[in-house]
């Protein structure tokens, strides 16, 4: 794993916005940038960071490791649904086919936890016992696991997420039936495999969402998956001492950061408070970490003026030169 020196001289390296002529209208994410050509669209994962539907700043190497640990797992998943990807010629970079976005997030919670107002023990612990219609018994605890995995859509483009059942999504007209049991059906499925991988991995997958869209009228998987931004990762060797103890998971995932905004009295309402360097290369070091635990692979860390690699790369890749590898 490269050392806290290396992140700490990358702070000021880092890929915060892009403006990328002939590309067409730029459409902005909370961490990705995008552009659409005809049937394909340009998915640029910046090294920006959200969290209470806030962003944040940046961390270093933080668009390359979700990028293509997104690569990772759309490869390891591919069986089970198909997804939308067409090329990743860059670190930073996906190209993919265009479809139509599902309006709803699909989370899937093996575990009850979390800290932000849609997560299962933040509304739990408040008294909700039904959650998304999952009916919820009472006397779990914080981080226990769920006697099944559960599904707990959110809404997507509004403000802030929130928690809508599949009955509440049908009433309001976001999605049909069909579609909704089709989405869940594949989602609880790459939660599964996901599961299966992280122990071989010495993790516990905890939560994630999944986005899904359509191409012609079939499913597919779309924007990230199982990245430290969508899910929770905890290491499986301390789980059950931890959770005896009633103390905090050792976590590989985004919910580091979190947790430090939460430290400072923020959940998302108000001006965030500003992230220090120190809280900046540790979440880089955890965003590094988690890639490579969850690969198996080590991080080859790409240091070139990351907006002009990206950039040309891309260039190359829409004009289609092969680049080597």
């Amino acid at each position: 794993m490269i050392s806290t020196e290396v992140i700490r001289q990358q702070l000021q390296n880092v890929l915060e916005s892009t403006h990328i002529e002939g590309l067409g209208e730029r459409q902005q994410g909370k961490v990705r940038d995008s552009y659409r050509i005809g049937d394909r669209r340009v998915l640029i994962v910046t090294d920006r960071i959200s969290a209470f539907d806030c962003v944040l700043g940046t961390i270093p190497f933080k668009g390359q490791v979700l990028n293509q640990l997104a690569a990772f797992w759309f490869e390891q998943t591919k069986d089970i649904a198909p997804n939308h990807v067409i090329s990743v010629p860059d670190p930073n970079v996906m190209v993919v086919r265009e479809c139509a976005q599902l309006p709803l997030e699909f989370v899937v919670r093996g575990y009850i936890t979390g800290v932000t107002k849609t997560s299962a023990w933040y509304n739990y612990e408040r008294g909700v016992r039904n959650l998304c219609g999952n009916v919820l018994p009472d006397g779990l605890r914080k981080d226990q696991k769920l006697e099944r995995p559960i599904i707990t859509p959110t809404t997507k483009h509004e403000k802030h997420d929130r928690n809508i059942s599949r009955e509440e999504a049908i009433a309001e007209g976001l999605i049909d039936g069909a579609t909704f049991d089709k989405a869940a059906a594949i989602c609880l499925k790459l939660y599964n495999r996901a599961v299966e991988h992280a122990a071989s991995r010495g993790l516990i997958f905890v939560d994630t969402k999944y986005e899904l869209g359509l191409i012609d009228g079939e499913i597919v998987v779309s924007d990230e998956i199982n990245t430290p931004d969508s899910s929770r990762y905890w290491f499986a060797d301390t789980y059950a001492e931890r959770f005896a103890a009633g103390e905090e998971q050792r976590k590989l995932d985004k919910e580091y950061v979190r947790q430090w905004l939460a430290d400072q009295g923020f959940r998302g309402d108000g001006p965030p408070p500003v992230l220090t360097d120190e809280v900046r290369v540790e979440a880089a070091r955890r965003y590094i970490q988690a890639y490579e635990v969850v690969t198996g692979r080590a991080f080859e860390a790409d240091t070139r003026p990351v907006h002009a690699r990206m950039t040309n790369a891309l260039r190359l890749d829409l004009a289609g030169v092969r680049q080597p590898k």
